[in-house]
């Protein structure tokens, strides 16, 4: 089985795509063979060089050098990779005060083995989904929409003991026929209150990521002016296990 990953994204309104602070692995749509490895970040809005935090993060994890077992030491390996990315930078004081900081970011990533199963980790508020026979059957590491809040725990550059208490993992079996989402924030927090309130959103998604006939980012920007989602970068990242 050669599984095919669709992956989509798309900045806030009034910003241009070089701005989005969100990344995900795979870079771009593709076939992939088992086992696999996927990812979507999301960088803090308001902290410096997030976006760059978020791409470090979902390009080790597609490349292997984020493992589950010593995830949080690794984390602290990569945040120095960040930090002398921006060290030789020409910033303003203000910047440069601030990058002190540190930047931060969600991150939930997903490996699918041959076996049938698959194992995930996630650090904030980007999320898995899977639908089976059009239900949704797992969703992590957040399952309600009243669960999202505008302080998650993230992933830091700083300190890892900040967050190793919050990194979360979860497992399951996957089938033919199954659908693996991830999708930062604010598209997660969507899609759970339109799963709460008896609507079916990965139907729509599925015509996004397969017949791509529904343009993503023409999509969001509905959603958007009809107030149904927040002003917020969005990734998709779509598996289908056909």
């Amino acid at each position: 089985m050669r599984p095919y990953v669709s992956v989509f994204s798309h900045q806030k309104a009034g910003n241009s795509a070089a701005e989005c602070e969100d990344a995900n692995w795979p870079v771009v749509s593709t076939d992939e063979h088992l086992p696999l490895r996927i990812a979507a970040a999301d960088g803090a809005t308001d902290a410096v060089f997030s976006g760059l935090w978020a791409r470090i993060l979902v390009n080790s994890w597609g490349r292997k050098h984020l493992q589950f077992e010593d995830f949080a030491t690794s984390i602290s390996r990569k945040a120095r990779v960040w930090r002398r990315l921006i060290k030789n930078r020409r910033l303003p004081w203000y910047v440069e005060e601030k990058a002190q900081s540190g930047s931060f970011a969600a991150l939930v990533a997903v490996e699918l083995h041959a076996t049938g199963i698959w194992k995930a980790i996630a650090c904030g508020d980007s999320c898995l989904f899977q639908i089976r026979d059009r239900k949704l059957i797992a969703s992590f590491p957040i399952s309600e929409s009243r669960d999202f809040s505008n302080s998650p725990v993230l992933l830091s550059t700083s300190n890892a003991e900040q967050f190793r208490s919050e990194i979360r993992f979860d497992s399951g079996r996957w089938e033919p026929g199954d659908h693996l989402y991830l999708m930062t924030d604010a598209l997660a927090c969507w899609f759970l209150a339109q799963c709460e309130g008896g609507s079916v959103p990965w139907e729509l998604m599925t015509e996004i990521a397969l017949s791509q006939r529904i343009g993503f980012a023409d999509w969001i920007a509905d959603l958007r002016e009809q107030n149904q989602i927040r002003n917020d970068d969005c990734t998709l990242v779509s598996v289908t296990l056909e």
